[in-house]
C-alpha cells in the first residue's frame, strides 16, 4: 500500500489512465500498451494487464490488430480515481488497526482509531472527488 492508501497496481492504473486521458481529445487515437508503459516508464507487461482489466471493466476500449491499441471509454471527467482503484483494491480495508482486525471493538476503540478511520474518509474523498478529466488536453 502507498502513502495514498492503495497499491501499486492501482498506481499503475491511475498512470495508464492518466495517459488515456491526456490524449483523449484526439477521437481516432489508439494506444499500445508498450506505449502507454514507455511514457509512464513502467513495465509494458504491467501496463498490458492493467489495460485488460480496465477494459473488461468498461473504463477502456480495447483494439486488437495492427491499428488497435486502447483509449478510455468515456469522458475522462466521468471516471474517478475510486472507480479505478476500488477496481484493484478494497477500499474499506485501507488504514488497518495495527492491532489486528478484531481489536478495537465499538465501545473501546485503539489509540489511534479515530486517527485511522479520519485517513480512511479522506483518503476515500480523495478517490472520489479527482476524475481524469484533470488530465485532458485540448
Amino acid at each position: 500500500m502507498s502513502a495514498f492508501g492503495y497499491s501499486k497496481m492501482s498506481q499503475n492504473a491511475i498512470a495508464a489512465m492518466s495517459y488515456l486521458a491526456g490524449h483523449y481529445a484526439d477521437e481516432e487515437s489508439r494506444f499500445s500498451s508498450a506505449q502507454v508503459a514507455q511514457a509512464r516508464n513502467l513495465p509494458q507487461t504491467l501496463v498490458a494487464k492493467v489495460l485488460t482489466s480496465l477494459s473488461q471493466a468498461g473504463y477502456v476500449h480495447g483494439a486488437p490488430g495492427p491499428n488497435g491499441g486502447y483509449r478510455l471509454a468515456r469522458e475522462p471527467e466521468t471516471i474517478s480515481f475510486y472507480d479505478v482503484v476500488s477496481h484493484f483494491d478494497r477500499i474499506d480495508e485501507q488504514f488497518p488497526c495495527p492491532f489486528g482486525a478484531d481489536y478495537c471493538p465499538n465501545d473501546n476503540p485503539c489509540p489511534i482509531h479515530d486517527d485511522l478511520a479520519a485517513m480512511r474518509e479522506s483518503v476515500e474523498k480523495f478517490l472520489k472527488e479527482t476524475h481524469f478529466g484533470s488530465f485532458r488536453k485540448g
